[in-house]
């Protein structure tokens, strides 16, 4: 089933979001995803999302597993899942490396464990009091939400790129987060989570499938495709994983100039 929701980045205000999720709810779309880079803290921006809407749900896209760790991103996830009466989605992943490194002063290590690991923390979170958790990424000893989730289980979307990780959003969540993609590179992403899904025993039919368009919006088709040039430049320049996927739709000569 399609579905149509609307993403806002860290370029926006944190009242403009709010004022654009207000509006896209009025206009019927079923979701509004915030992201994370340098603007506002996206969780704080969804709470206020959540007290000015009453239908449309809200997500992070997406909240990454280095900056913040598991605990703190549970008590965040419930928090606005809480104020939005039970219309919260975490979007997680493991970001980039020229992002976690360099802004962030963390090491990129074992992305694909770490995200495993998260998810599998935070869930024991919401369901659980006293979690103890021991892995090969974090060490954790009875921590205790001190307040009652609205609900236990809060959806986890996964954001990949790669067969690797497309696989580990089929065997632990509700759903995959793509973006950059074309059709092609969709389609092939359902075919790896629904591998994934299949090895973990589960239907590939219960995972979602997700994907961001980044887009400009103009009557005038040359101002529109003139804003989309620096956030293109941007993905290509500095993050290798998309530049890939750009040069595998058939952009190579577009993506070197």
């Amino acid at each position: 089933m399609e579905r149509i929701g609307v993403g806002f980045s860290g370029g926006m205000s944190p009242q403009d979001i709010v004022e654009c999720v207000k509006v896209a709810e009025d206009l019927g779309y079923e979701s509004a995803w915030v992201a994370e880079g340098h603007g506002g803290d996206q969780f704080s921006v969804l709470t206020a999302c959540a007290t000015a809407t009453e239908r449309i749900k809200l997500g992070t896209s997406i909240t990454s597993v280095f900056v913040r760790t598991p605990p703190t991103i549970a008590m965040a996830a419930a928090s606005v899942d809480y104020f939005s009466n039970g219309r919260f989605i975490l979007g997680v992943g493991s970001s980039h490396k020229v992002q976690v490194e360099p802004e962030h002063g963390l090491e990129f290590i074992r992305p694909v464990q770490r995200l495993r690991e998260c998810v599998d923390i935070i869930r024991a979170i919401l369901k659980d009091s006293d979690v103890n958790y021991h892995g090969d990424i974090y060490d954790i000893d009875r921590f205790d939400l001190w307040f009652q989730p609205l609900r236990k289980e809060i959806p986890v979307f996964v954001a990949a790129v790669f067969p690797k990780m497309l696989e580990v959003c089929g065997e632990m969540a509700e759903g995959a987060i793509l973006t950059w993609c074309t059709l092609d590179h969709a389609a092939e992403a359902a075919v790896a989570v629904g591998l994934g899904a299949r090895n973990a025993g589960r239907d590939p039919a219960d995972v979602e499938v997700a994907s961001l368009l980044p887009c400009a919006v103009s009557n005038d088709r040359k101002a529109a495709r003139d804003l989309m040039r620096m956030p293109i430049a941007s993905y290509a320049g500095r993050f290798p994983r998309y530049r890939k996927l750009m040069i595998d739709a058939g952009f190579p000569e577009e993506i070197e100039d």
